[in-house]
């Protein structure tokens, strides 16, 4: 009897020991914070970088291609950067074109103009100190990378990268060199057409 009533104590024991535990925590937490993307534009390899977009102001793109004539090239460098603390992918993704009064372009002149200057786009990434020679090698002998016939055509072009270091702070500049000419064979019924053609570039992050 007694070993019995000791076995059914041990059982007991036994069974309690198996309901309670010990617990124990680790915990890990962190701070989440968002980057930012945006990208930046300046004409030619000095002045600042600025927003430049339809819902603040448009970058002006100082070609000056008034009183162009068969034969005629001009040419521009638009640099872009990163803006925010993270880089990618930008490029040229489309282009509008108005006459000198904003508008649809319709009259005969200007419709003729447009049909005959062309665009030819050269990309060229550069790092922040060596974007002033890249704009400065933006010339009209410059080779350009993909040309177009017809202001209102947009090139393809490869997307190029934006590049940020460790701190978000941009490394790097895209120059995309518009080299804008008028050729020997523009019709006459160009003459008189005036032109107002808006590109856009886009970037994204990685």
């Amino acid at each position: 009897m007694r070993a019995l009533l000791a076995g059914g104590l041990v059982l007991g024991v036994g069974a309690t020991a198996t309901i309670a535990a010990w617990t124990d925590q680790e915990l890990a937490s962190t701070a989440v914070a968002a980057g930012t993307f945006s990208i930046v534009s300046r004409v030619g390899g000095s002045g600042a970088f600025t927003a430049a977009n339809q819902s603040t102001n448009t970058l002006t793109v100082t070609l000056d291609p008034a009183l162009m004539y068969p034969g005629q090239a001009k040419a521009v460098a638009i640099q872009v950067k990163a803006g925010g603390s993270l880089g990618g992918p930008v490029n040229m993704t489309a282009v509008s074109v108005k006459n000198a009064a904003d508008g649809t372009v319709t009259a005969p002149a200007d419709v003729a103009l447009q049909g005959a200057l062309t665009l030819g786009v050269k990309v060229t990434p550069a790092t922040i100190a060596g974007a002033q020679a890249a704009a400065d090698a933006c010339t009209t002998a410059t080779v350009a990378d993909v040309t177009v016939t017809g202001i209102q055509n947009l090139p393809a072009l490869s997307a190029a990268t934006l590049t940020v270091d460790q701190a978000g702070t941009a490394t790097n500049v895209i120059s995309y060199c518009l080299i804008l000419k008028l050729p020997d064979t523009a019709p006459g019924t160009a003459q008189g057409g005036a032109l107002k053609p808006t590109w856009t570039f886009t970037g994204s992050t990685s």
